[in-house]
């Protein structure tokens, strides 16, 4: 029996002692559009969806929910949001991919019909109603450069970046 055991374990998967999540805000000037793209814990962001009354997602196996991309779509209209230069950016999902070790899982959303970043505000949410130490990393590109880092966590829910004048 505990050969059994210590076999299991071995290809049990891997649980992770850190919550973060790291999200990329890019401003393509050339398509004056906005991509995000975010890199979450599948089975963290499954667990939280299963939690807050959705169905198990089952992301990326033959069981897949067939609609997953509207509960992870309600789930980010809840918990990520960015205001860019005064106005709400209406953000929409473009797609999700895991990774190759199926435990990191990338969310894809844009917005068109942008104009340059001047004063940004995101607020990200995302897992932090679910596990207290959650961290959300948001780095702010304008095409040419990062603009920012933000770090954001429950009790810092959002983030702000403000364009220098002086230039």
């Amino acid at each position: 029996m505990p050969l059994l055991i210590a076999f299991l374990l071995c290809f049990a998967p891997p649980v992770h002692d850190y919550h973060v999540s790291k999200t990329n805000v890019r401003y393509v000037a050339d398509r004056t559009q906005v991509q995000v793209e975010m890199q979450v814990f599948v089975e963290d962001l499954e667990l939280a969806i299963a939690d807050a009354g959705g169905p198990a997602l089952e992301i990326g196996t033959p069981d897949e929910h067939a609609e997953t991309e509207r509960y992870l779509t309600a789930y980010l209209d809840r918990h990520f949001g960015i205001n860019w230069n005064g106005s709400a950016l209406p953000v929409q999902l473009v797609g999700y991919e895991l990774e190759d070790d199926m435990h990191g899982l990338w969310i894809y959303l844009s917005a068109e019909e942008v104009t340059g970043p001047e004063g940004i505000t995101v607020e990200n949410s995302v897992l932090t109603e679910y596990y207290a130490d959650q961290k959300n990393i948001v780095k702010l590109f304008n095409g040419k450069e990062r603009l920012a880092t933000l770090l954001m966590d429950r009790n810092r829910p959002a983030g702000k970046f403000r364009a220098r004048t002086d230039r």
